[in-house]
């Protein structure tokens, strides 16, 4: 079950859409290089009035950090693609290459930390020369907050383990090398 439902990835790209037009606001999401510096630029507030059911839930805390990082990695992102899912963009194939290597991907996978979870995702963004899937990526970005909470408070819910973002990643990653092996003729239309 999605976190970020169809209507919020709407309202997110037309977020990133406005965001490109006004570059103060985008520039002041650019520069931040932690979540505190996120929460305080103009970019994220215009996002946050926006996006109120998203991120406002009672006992959830954890909502307002994933926002925020949202805004921050999403202020890098040039186009939208909505083709596959933002692990399967990493894995797939771009200039006979995966987008992210493998040791790149573990590192993102071993983030424990909500900064260098920014840190991880900037780069990648820019190792999809800034296309991504926005509304996947911004999914992922809760589901990871929520499994951080979730630990920081000493109790897992009851989920299947293949609900695991780190889990997930790795089945989209590692199926998107296998799918452009299959689908030649794909990957070298996105090359």
């Amino acid at each position: 079950m999605d976190i970020v439902k169809n209507e919020h990835g709407t309202v997110l790209c037309k977020w990133h859409h406005d965001l490109q037009d006004r570059r103060g606001l985008r520039a002041s999401l650019r520069r931040s290089t932690t979540i505190t510096e996120a929460c305080l630029a103009d970019g994220f507030r215009l996002l946050l009035l926006q996006t109120h059911t998203l991120w406002n839930i009672e006992r959830q805390e954890w909502r307002f950090t994933a926002l925020a990082l949202v805004a921050a990695v999403a202020a890098h992102i040039k186009s939208i693609d909505e083709r596959k899912t933002f692990a399967a963009q990493l894995g797939q194939k771009m200039n006979s290459r995966q987008a992210m290597s493998e040791l790149r991907f573990r590192r993102l996978c071993e983030v424990k930390k909500p900064d260098d979870l920014l840190r991880q995702l900037r780069r990648a963004v820019q190792l999809l020369n800034g296309t991504v899937n926005l509304s996947s990526l911004a999914d992922d970005i809760f589901r990871w907050c929520r499994e951080a909470d979730d630990l920081h408070q000493h109790h897992r819910r009851q989920q299947p383990h293949t609900e695991f973002i780190r889990i997930r990643w790795a089945m989209d990653y590692y199926q998107a090398e296998h799918q452009d092996e299959k689908n030649p003729s794909v990957s070298a239309e996105q090359e």
